[in-house]
């Protein structure tokens, strides 16, 4: 995918504009860049009227774009709001690192920076290697525009706000879907709603015993994120043990072997602020059917 000009809307004008760090007359590798002392390039498509610059200790909410001459690898305007980039100002991890650059930016602008990937890799992602496929690269270029800088007192209490906000948003639609779906069905102490569509036999599974399950998940729109059913092989893990999301422990410890359920699980007993696939503070439905249990106990029916 051929890497498009950074940020349109704002860097309509082509200027290049000379920064003080730079070396006078020093001739740049990459057309239309100019060159630090310690080795940054540098470009600016914008500069805004803000006279803010990033200190040691605050955090700058920024479009971060980086990627190869012709690959984006990263964009942070794909991420979701709640994770929308807050990057802490700290010291240079490196000579002409990206943090270089962010010091030589005020609140409105937007530049390019370029910096030697094996640096990128190693000193300032601390991998252990290039990832796969990126070893012949040799410069990666970083395209910024800095928003704001926030104070870090005024960085944590908007994330409690919208974090705030962002669980209450939750319970309000897990609310509305199980009294769309489910009316009848109440909440375990903890939260996760059970509920029966087929029912089991013999005992339920204990502590340290090994369940073979089928499941499908699913957000509350119905969209299907996961599903042991597709892939043809049930899940196994051992009950109470913390091998699965919380809501899973209590929900399968519930059941006897042939049941098949609903749990619904809200974001505290899943994946909190989100992992992979799954939103931050989302409720997530689980349809389940516990196929085997596993080193039962004496005396329990399998």
């Amino acid at each position: 995918m051929k890497r498009t000009t950074f940020l349109l809307a704002v860097a309509m004008a082509w200027t290049t504009v000379m920064m003080v760090s730079c070396q006078s007359g020093n001739k740049s590798k990459f057309p239309g860049f100019k060159k630090t002392q310690s080795g940054l390039y540098y470009k600016f498509y914008k500069k805004g009227n803000d006279t803010t610059t990033p200190k040691i200790g605050q955090y700058m909410d920024v479009v971060m774009i980086y990627g190869t001459d012709d690959s984006v690898l990263f964009d942070s305007r794909n991420l979701p709001e709640l994770e929308q980039m807050q990057v802490p100002m700290i010291t240079s991890v490196f000579p002409g690192d990206i943090y270089e650059g962010f010091s030589m930016m005020h609140v409105g602008d937007s530049a390019s920076f370029k910096m030697p990937a094996d640096s990128v890799w190693l000193k300032l992602f601390r991998m252990h290697q290039a990832p796969p496929g990126m070893d012949s690269v040799e410069y990666l270029t970083f395209d910024i525009k800095l928003n704001e800088v926030i104070s870090a007192d005024t960085m944590r209490a908007r994330k409690e706000a919208k974090q705030k906000a962002a669980l209450e948003k939750e319970k309000t639609e897990r609310a509305q879907y199980v009294a769309k779906n489910y009316p009848n069905a109440k909440p375990t102490a903890n939260g996760l709603y059970y509920i029966r569509t087929k029912k089991g036999s013999g005992n339920k599974p204990e502590k340290g015993q090994t369940v073979k399950v089928n499941y499908t998940g699913k957000f509350l729109d119905g969209t299907v994120f996961d599903s042991s059913v597709t892939r043809g092989k049930p899940i196994e893990f051992a009950i109470g043990q913390g091998q699965v999301i919380p809501g899973w422990d209590e929900g399968i410890a519930m059941m006897r072997k042939g049941e098949k359920a609903v749990l619904i699980i809200p974001s505290n007993l899943a994946y909190g602020q989100g992992r992979g696939k799954i939103p931050p503070y989302s409720t997530l439905v689980f349809d389940v059917e516990l196929v085997d249990i596993q080193n039962a106990a004496k005396g329990n029916k399998k």
